[in-house]
């Protein structure tokens, strides 16, 4: 019989599944972590990475709103873009629908909070039976601290089939203080090529170590330990705490050499670097805009530093924890506060304020200082991104992608076998 391929004896032919139509929702390519991960997510689902997953059980539709951001990866042939071309949310409404009506996928998985919102406003124009996923990227009780906007929110909520989790932690949130059922929330990981970035990282600092330059050829002499370069990673907006940073840096007693680097763009630049001259910090203070590629500046790094007010789970952390740096967060959700407290090589802040992150900022680079003073190397060599920051493992591609893939499947009715 044509089609079934070779049948050996005392077996049956096995009729392949059928595969799962899903349609994947961001605002736009590159640009923020929530879009780099939703992106992650369709390449890994549509190729299976090299045949670690079933990719035959996944027909991947991603949608984009508006044009491509800094930054945009290049997706596999696999992955059917659909460019909306709406411009903001608000406007994509009726193509939105129109594109589910055409595509027809059994899942929509939004992965965005405010696009989240509209999908499930738009849901009743959907087809029957066409599954809902939210993936949550903040925590939702400091994202809607109360009032209508709560309830609101809430209630718009409990109209999806999941509610995709980044930590077992910001889904307790969703569940005490939104009033979404426990059973629908799901933890689903972001995926971090771990390995891949350790190497990486490893490589250009043994470059660097070798050349005695330091990141962006900026000139520093790697060589010369006596200054400690202070890493932070993220858009130049009010949430991720950049002026929270500066003045957490101002309060600490700088020895020479010592650095502060800034990597990223946004609205609030101007405003963080006229605030950095009237902190008199400018002459230690680096702002770099926005990198396409931050392994150079991860493997110059001494210490990480994520000073956001409100967060999920940012990428940046995850991706200096596969470098191998000391990390130092505000109790900016409760799942950093999950991923980071006790553990080694990770100092979280006791508040989000300037006075607490300059004391867990004072503690981490003490600590390098310490090392480097006993003749002790390199503080990476011993902070290895398997080693001290064990609790990447569920972040791995291999690991995340598979949460992902058994989530969705669920969602469609098919467990994995």
């Amino acid at each position: 019989m044509a089609g079934t391929g070779r049948i050996l004896a005392g077996e049956f032919p096995v009729s392949e599944p059928r595969r799962k139509r899903i349609l994947l929702l961001i605002p736009h390519l590159g640009g923020g972590g929530a879009e780099h991960v939703m992106a992650a997510v369709a390449a890994g689902l549509a190729t299976g990475l090299d045949s670690r997953l079933d990719a035959a059980r996944f027909e991947v539709h991603l949608a984009v709103l508006a044009d491509d951001g800094d930054g945009a990866p290049q997706l596999p042939e696999q992955v059917q873009v659909h460019r909306l071309e709406a411009g903001r949310v608000r406007r994509a409404g009726p193509k939105l629908v129109r594109l589910v009506r055409a595509v027809q996928p059994e899942l929509v998985v939004s992965g965005m909070m405010h696009l989240s919102l509209l999908v499930l406003a738009l849901r009743p124009w959907f087809p029957a039976g066409t599954a809902v996923g939210i993936r949550v990227n903040t925590t939702l009780s400091l994202a809607y601290p109360g009032g209508w906007a709560r309830w609101a929110q809430a209630l718009l909520l409990r109209r999806a089939d999941a509610v995709l989790c980044q930590s077992e932690a910001m889904a307790e949130d969703a569940v005490r203080h939104m009033g979404i059922r426990r059973e629908r929330c799901r933890v689903v990981p972001n995926p971090v090529a771990v390995e891949r970035m350790g190497q990486a990282v490893q490589a250009e600092h043994g470059r660097m170590g070798a050349s005695g330059m330091g990141a962006s050829g900026d000139g520093r002499n790697r060589n010369d330990r006596s200054g400690m370069r202070v890493l932070c990673v993220g858009r130049l907006a009010r949430e991720k705490g950049v002026d929270l940073l500066l003045e957490a840096w101002q309060r600490l007693p700088v020895k020479d050499g010592d650095e502060l680097v800034i990597v990223g763009e946004g609205r609030e630049r101007a405003a963080l670097e006229a605030l950095s001259r009237r902190l008199g910090v400018e002459s230690t203070v680096r702002f770099a805009g926005y990198v396409a590629e931050t392994v150079p500046e991860l493997a110059a790094a001494d210490v990480y530093v994520q000073p956001s007010r409100l967060e999920g789970m940012p990428n940046a952390l995850l991706e200096a924890a596969a470098a191998g740096l000391p990390l130092v967060a505000t109790p900016c959700s409760a799942g950093v506060v999950e991923l980071l407290r006790n553990a080694d090589g990770a100092w979280v802040a006791e508040a989000t304020h300037a006075d607490a992150l300059a004391a867990a900022l004072r503690q981490a680079m003490d600590a390098v200082r310490a090392r480097r003073a006993a003749g002790m190397g390199d503080v990476r060599l011993e902070y290895g991104f398997l080693r001290a920051h064990g609790f990447l493992r569920p972040f791995t591609q291999e690991a995340a992608l598979q949460a992902w893939s058994d989530c969705l499947l669920e969602m469609a009715g098919e467990r994995r076998r």
